[in-house]
């Protein structure tokens, strides 16, 4: 029989054991730059922008003091035609002419509610034939980005009669994506318009795996198979929660990854290359808040903003654009049927409401922020060129840059417990003059609490709540210089969305792969039902490596299937430039999506 003071000893033992078991390792290393492709310098108006293309005061004040950049609108050639013609699908052409230079461009993205651009048999090339005479003498601004119409496919209803019909859903989807097909077109064959990117088709339901991914051939699949040659970039709508249809999701985290990972699987197939992708709206569609605006209704969104952003800022090889959707001050929507509310999406909500004679045009005065400025406030001075950092949890989202004398550590939750995380440090040979952190907590109920402190001394340990973001700005006493390169390179494979057998291997063939010192991982990609394995057999040239049980963000039990990105390390010593892996599930039923070979290797 154990003593009872030994059981005491074992059972300290084994909560100390437990705990170390559960410290994430952040190991960072600020003289080793990364690079994602050719790209290490962050952009930020590829990613800090807002869902607005106003020129008021307020908005020119945000993006000079959170270096913001405009977005998106819903106007263009379609809206400004149905305005002047009344009739959708007949246009107002007027001028003509020979221009031979290209046109400047601002970054926004130009877009239309599918009601003002589209019927049912138009003739889609006289629509792309009249969105180039727009934009080249109608105008005197031109968008970056044109995207025809927004989130078409989930009104695809709205266009015919009768209840819901499978052939006539096909039907109109198709004329759809011919006019995205046609745009991309007609856009491309004008020198003039040569500095505006069409994308589409804006996907506001990206349920891929739906019915063993008939959802991804019916939608995405066959918009690429029509339209895709003449996509600049291919856009998508990445939102927690139910966005206009389709089930309540949580996308952030390893869902998002599946739906970016099948869509640059299939590019590669097709193309031979990625085409980039252009998130055009992302966050969260917040549910059982009251009408009221409140700041805790209103943050909501910034959290799965937060964990998206973190997982696009890994594709800046491969991305345009991406808007986060908080919108500007949505004035069309303070009215006496919205019980004078603001707009759930906005930036800015009038502190002053004077009712007049017109219900639809109260006098608003005294505009403040809503509490979605803190996604701003955390990022705005956030620049600088990758450097190497590691997590040793999917669960814990890390980023860091380096500008100057100022080091850039971003680290985010999207776990649903509190994670205690180890910051590794590498030498940095000079300094660290001061800390400055950055913390948004966001709660279910209550307000969010942003803080800004300066710490003492570089911390080595710091906690974090469930998804609370966390930027460390650590200020250098001199510059430090890079004395190594590491290099991220995605390999696809020319095989995806296989079948899942019972002990039936599937292979995957990839040629070109990197090889040398540094770290690997496979990026699987499955839908599967939840009783169904996530850890199959998987040898790599041969060698049997081990499939974890976790991955970056929830469960996803709450979903009808699990949809999602699993990753595997494996040792580089196991690459070869003719890599192959075969996986062997133990059960049937769903899909491997993607399998894509990510490699960031030292140069």
């Amino acid at each position: 029989m154990i003593p009872t003071y030994l059981l005491r000893i074992l059972t300290v033992i084994s909560i100390i054991t437990s705990a170390k078991a559960q410290l994430t390792e952040v190991r960072i290393n600020p003289r080793c730059q990364k690079f994602l492709g050719d790209v290490s310098t962050l952009n930020r108006d590829v990613y800090f922008n807002i869902h607005n293309s106003s020129d008021d005061s307020d908005m020119n004040q945000l993006m000079s003091k959170y270096n913001v950049n405009k977005g998106r609108m819903f106007w263009g050639p379609f809206a400004e035609a149905k305005n002047k013609t009344k009739q959708v699908g007949k246009y107002p052409f007027s001028k003509k002419g020979k221009i031979k230079s290209a046109f400047k461009v601002i970054q926004n993205i130009a877009t239309a509610h599918p009601r003002d651009a589209f019927v049912n048999g138009m003739d889609t090339k006289k629509a792309a034939k009249w969105a180039v005479e727009y934009y080249m003498y109608h105008v005197n601004e031109r968008p970056a980005f044109f995207e025809p119409m927004n989130e078409p496919f989930v009104h695809a209803k709205d266009f015919y009669t009768g209840g819901w019909d499978p052939l006539k859903q096909v039907q109109i989807k198709k004329q759809m994506a011919q006019l995205f097909a046609e745009c991309g077109k007609a856009f491309h064959k004008t020198p003039a318009l040569s500095n505006i990117k069409v994308v589409g088709y804006s996907s506001a339901w990206p349920s891929m795996e739906l019915n063993n991914f008939d959802h991804w051939n019916e939608n995405m699949k066959m918009f690429m198979d029509t339209a895709g040659e003449h996509m600049d970039a291919f856009a998508t709508h990445l939102y927690d929660g139910i966005n206009v249809a389709g089930q309540d999701n949580i996308r952030s985290g390893s869902n998002a990854e599946a739906i970016l990972d099948l869509i640059e699987a299939y590019s590669f197939i097709k193309w031979k290359k990625i085409k980039p992708h252009a998130i055009t709206e992302y966050g969260a569609i917040e549910e059982g808040y009251a009408p009221e605006y409140s700041d805790a209704k209103s943050i909501q969104t910034v959290r799965s903003i937060n964990h998206i952003l973190f997982s696009l800022l890994d594709r800046e090889d491969r991305m345009l654009i991406s808007i986060p959707f908080i919108t500007g001050k949505a004035t069309w929507h303070i009215n006496e049927k919205n019980n004078y509310e603001p707009y759930q999406a906005v930036l800015w909500r009038p502190l002053t409401i004077e009712k007049t004679s017109n219900p639809n045009k109260p006098l608003l005065s005294d505009w403040k922020f809503t509490a979605r400025i803190h996604f701003y406030d955390l990022w705005k001075e956030v620049k600088g060129k990758r450097v190497d950092i590691e997590s040793s949890n999917p669960d814990i989202q890390t980023q860091a840059f380096l500008n100057n004398k100022t080091l850039y550590v971003a680290l985010s939750n999207i776990d649903d417990k509190n994670q205690k995380i180890a910051l590794q440090l590498e030498p940095l040979g000079t300094k660290v003059k001061k800390v400055t952190k950055k913390a948004l907590k966001i709660y279910d109920n209550d307000a969010p609490v942003f803080t800004k402190e300066k710490l003492e001394e570089a911390p080595k340990e710091i906690t974090l709540i469930p998804h609370e973001t966390v930027i460390l700005a650590y200020e250098l006493a001199s510059n430090i210089s890079f004395t190594s390169i590491k290099k991220v390179v995605n390999t696809y494979s020319n095989t995806y969305l296989k079948d899942i057998e019972a002990n039936i291997p599937n292979d995957f063939a990839f040629t070109n792969v990197p090889v040398g010192e540094g770290s690997a991982v496979l990026k699987m990609g499955i839908g599967r039902k939840h009783d169904r394995s996530k850890k199959p057999k998987i040898s790599i040239n041969g060698t049997e490596v081990e499939v974890p049980n976790n991955w970056k963000g929830y469960d996803q039990v709450a979903r009808d299937d699990f949809f999602g990105v699993i990753e595997i390390p494996f040792e580089t010593a196991l690459l070869e430039k003719e890599t192959n892996v075969s996986i062997v599930f133990p059960d049937d039923v769903g899909k491997i999506s993607s399998l894509i070979l990510q490699t960031t290797l030292s140069e």
